[in-house]
């Protein structure tokens, strides 16, 4: 045996050493990166939900209180002024089904009193709940948060005379004169909701329940809501440490994740459970395993399949062609390395070389073509979310058209004038259409409101601003966390006069600059049901002449500049449907 050939048999243990040293630090680096990606989803879409139920929550215990401190503060509480106060309540806040204002009887000369107004098909309709068959004072609506002095949500019900709607009642406490003397309540109807959380799909066959803080199913697609069985029956009979970690984190109302056997399905699952804060409730989202780590299960038998033809062609290639091995071999290394640190777009020249060579590196063109795709597919989803993110708070405002649309496409088209990287451009095209999220947390009677608004009407606009950085916090995502930049301070003035934060000139985020301007412009040449549309030259008339004022100057410079563009995008999403 010659010596080369020597030094080729003692270096076949050290490669194919390395090899699989490579490919099995690539592979858990993928995986790495699906699991916590699907995780990050599932997590996304529990805080979403969630933060559906707590927005409807504290508008509705908004209202409730805004009733028990109107009655606190008047002169003399008089019958036609309560029935007037609630009525026009309900009226006004069309997420209010039902109110009431139930008194101590002991206490005020109204004495056994609680007028009722609900919805109807045929309009507003009134009830008396003070009544010998129905003694209010001993219903916990009453009576809880009359011995705790404490506004508090019920336990959900079916209301038999509503229609079996689901309800749940929040009771703030009145106190007059400092003494507390009843009750205010609002009931809110949940079918629409738990609908949409009973029919959410999870994958193929995952899905998702809330329970109440009693454990009662308030949502769930198969089990009967608000029966006598509670879900921890179901938990704590199955001797399973799994099943206790997962039963503790929904009595505690605790956010978390956790592996096991779904109890109801007997699957392999992920369960993440996303507590709703304002009522105590907890959402649980169940994914089976087999779907998450399917792509994962299939990567790894063509990891393995690729990794047996590695072996066979490199032993083959060193003994009988190592001179001319050596290039591909080094290619191939590097490739994997490649993998290894999570490039999977690189690809080998697989017409070159021996046919074992080329059909090496096809299969490994596959691989990483796979794993790309697959980055690709969780990507879209995180956009999809986004989208429908940003949906959420132009969805109550009818006059937004194709706002979100235009004003995105100026920002990315302003921000590549500015010199912003093709990244960045793209982070900004999908993060500035949920600038105004945070106007989900706006009551309908401010946000709709035609007229101007009063100057607390306008004070609680405001804050839409901090409900949005609210709303998107806690996020690694690049997209996430531009977002809540832009959400936070894009009414922030280059001169320092904007809100919530008086910030001024380049202490404002360029990304909130850009969309300022661009809502701005977007906002003057659109009709709205309150005015109509200006032309553009008296838009940009506007906007110059607050360059240095509410605009950074530069901007405006560059703005003016690319209008043509502008006006481009402007015509191609005139007439497009959102």
């Amino acid at each position: 045996m010659t010596i080369k050939n020597r030094l080729l048999f003692s270096l076949v243990p050290a490669i194919l050493l390395l090899l699989g040293l490579l490919i099995y630090v690539s592979l858990k680096i993928s995986e790495k990166t699906v699991l916590k990606q699907i995780d990050q989803d599932a997590f996304d879409i529990a805080s979403s939900y969630a933060q559906q139920f707590d927005v409807l929550a504290e508008s509705s215990r908004k209202v409730a209180e805004g009733i028990s401190i109107a009655l606190g503060t008047v002169p003399e509480v008089k019958d036609n002024f309560i029935k007037n106060l609630i009525k026009k309540t309900i009226t006004q806040n069309p997420i209010i089904y039902g109110s009431t204002v139930a008194f101590d009887p002991h206490i005020t000369h109204l004495g056994h009193y609680s007028p009722y107004f609900y919805r109807s098909p045929n309009g507003i309709k009134y009830k008396s709940l003070a009544n010998p068959s129905y003694d209010y004072t001993k219903w916990d609506w009453f009576s809880i948060p009359m011995e705790s002095g404490k506004g508090s949500w019920g336990e959900p019900y079916f209301d038999i005379y509503g229609g079996d709607r689901l309800m749940v009642t929040y009771s703030a406490p009145i106190i007059r004169n400092k003494k507390q003397v009843g009750i205010a309540t609002v009931d809110i109807t949940l079918n629409e909701l738990v609908n949409r959380v009973k029919s959410l799909k999870v994958g193929d066959t995952g899905y998702a329940f809330i329970i109440s803080r009693k454990g009662y199913y308030i949502a769930h697609p198969e089990r009967e809501l608000l029966s006598d069985k509670l879900i921890w029956e179901d938990l704590e009979k199955l001797n399973d440490p799994d099943l206790k970690t997962f039963s503790n984190l929904l009595k505690t109302q605790k956010q978390g994740s956790v592996q096991l056997d779904d109890p109801f399905t007997g699957k392999s699952s992920w369960v993440m459970t996303m507590p709703i804060k304002s009522t105590g409730w907890i959402l649980a989202i169940i994914y089976p395993s087999n779907e998450i780590l399917q792509p994962l299960i299939k990567l790894r038998h063509a990891v393995g399949f690729i990794s047996i033809i590695i072996v066979g062609l490199l032993i083959i290639v060193i003994l009988w062609v190592s001179s001319s091995a050596t290039s591909p071999i080094s290619k191939l290394v590097k490739q994997t390395e490649q993998y290894a640190v999570g490039n999977f777009k690189g690809r080998l020249d697989d017409a070159k070389g021996s046919k074992e060579i080329q059909k090496l590196s096809r299969a490994f063109n596959v691989m990483g073509q796979a794993i790309d795709q697959k980055i690709k597919e969780l990507h879209k989803t995180q956009l999809e979310i986004v989208y429908h993110l940003s949906r959420a708070a132009e969805y109550r405002d009818s006059d937004t058209g194709n706002h979100l649309k235009r004003m995105s496409q100026y920002c990315a088209a302003l921000g590549h004038a500015y010199g912003m990287n093709k990244e960045d451009c793209g982070l900004l095209l999908h993060a500035s259409p949920m600038h105004d999220i945070g106007k989900i947390g706006i009551p309908d009677s401010i946000l709709l409101k035609s007229g101007k608004l009063e100057e607390n009407e306008r004070k609680t606009m405001e804050t839409h601003t901090t409900i949005g950085k609210k709303i998107l916090s806690g996020n690694v995502s690049n997209l996430l966390q531009m977002a809540q930049v832009i959400a936070h301070t894009h009414h922030e003035k280059w001169d320092g006069s904007g809100y919530p934060q008086g910030l001024k000139g380049e202490k404002i985020a360029l990304v909130s600059r850009i969309s300022n301007l661009c809502d701005v412009f977007d906002s003057l040449t659109s009709k709205r049901t309150y005015k109509q549309a200006w032309t553009v030259e008296e838009a940009m008339k506007e906007i110059k002449s607050n360059s240095g004022k509410a605009f950074d100057p530069q901007l405006v410079e560059l703005f003016e500049k690319i209008l043509p563009d502008i006006l481009k995008i402007k015509e191609k999403f005139e007439g497009v449907t959102s």
